[in-house]
């Protein structure tokens, strides 16, 4: 009996000590699987930039463009902007102030240049919006009998005079196409738009309005009474 009796009290303080040990290790268990679990959880990837991306500098500025779009500007405040979704991809250009000569006969008769010679590589197709480029300009530049426009230089064919296109083959000269530009009072800003960069320079002025020319400074036909 002394037997039966000590054999139930070791096997009772077994199972307790037991029970002891596996309440101790149950919460190292649980936390294990909790770090398991955090583990397997995918970190938070960072928000996709959206919107056009800003690019400075003294006197030139380069950048890889994407179809975000980018904003280019200078030290003289001289701007560019490309906007977003055109179709370019990872293609690198650079805006600059041009150090080149250029005459004003060699881009229109009676041409007078404002602000710097600009140039701008990235001939691309913006037919869908265009690219901007634009100078800080306080004041009104408008000139009387003059029309404001934005040159923009462009292979074309050679002709007595004409000057030779840097990086051109034979037989290709410089040619300048005159774009509308204009002048907002509110932005202090002279600004015109690209269809069709030329990949060449880029020059603000006014030009001589020509008969029947009825753009913003030059003289409108008098309205019959």
């Amino acid at each position: 009996m002394r037997r039966t009796l000590f054999g139930l009290l070791l096997l009772s303080t077994m199972l307790s000590f037991a029970t002891i040990a596996l309440g101790t290790l149950t919460p190292g268990v649980s936390a294990q699987e909790d770090d398991e679990e955090e583990e397997d959880e995918a970190p938070a990837q960072p928000a996709a930039p959206t919107g056009p991306r800003t690019e400075s500098g003294r006197t030139e500025v380069s950048a890889v463009i994407d179809r975000r779009g980018a904003i280019l500007e200078l030290h003289s405040k001289a701007r560019l902007f490309i906007p977003p979704d055109l179709p370019v991809a990872n293609r690198r250009v650079r805006f600059a102030e041009s150090r080149d000569r250029v005459t004003p006969t060699q881009i229109a008769a009676g041409f007078t240049r404002i602000g710097p010679l600009l140039s701008f590589d990235g001939a691309i197709n913006a037919t869908s919006a265009p690219v901007v480029v634009s100078l800080h300009q306080p004041r009104d530049p408008s000139r009387r009998s003059a029309r404001l426009v934005l040159a923009m230089e462009g292979p074309s064919i050679c002709r007595e005079g004409s000057a030779p296109l840097p990086g051109a083959s034979a037989g290709i000269c410089s040619g300048w196409e005159l774009l509308p530009a204009t002048w907002s009072a509110s932005e202090q800003r002279l600004s015109g738009e690209m269809r069709t960069p030329g990949g060449y320079r880029l020059a603000f002025g006014t030009v001589p309005c020509a008969e029947g020319d009825t753009s913003p400074g030059c003289p409108q036909p008098a309205m019959d009474l």
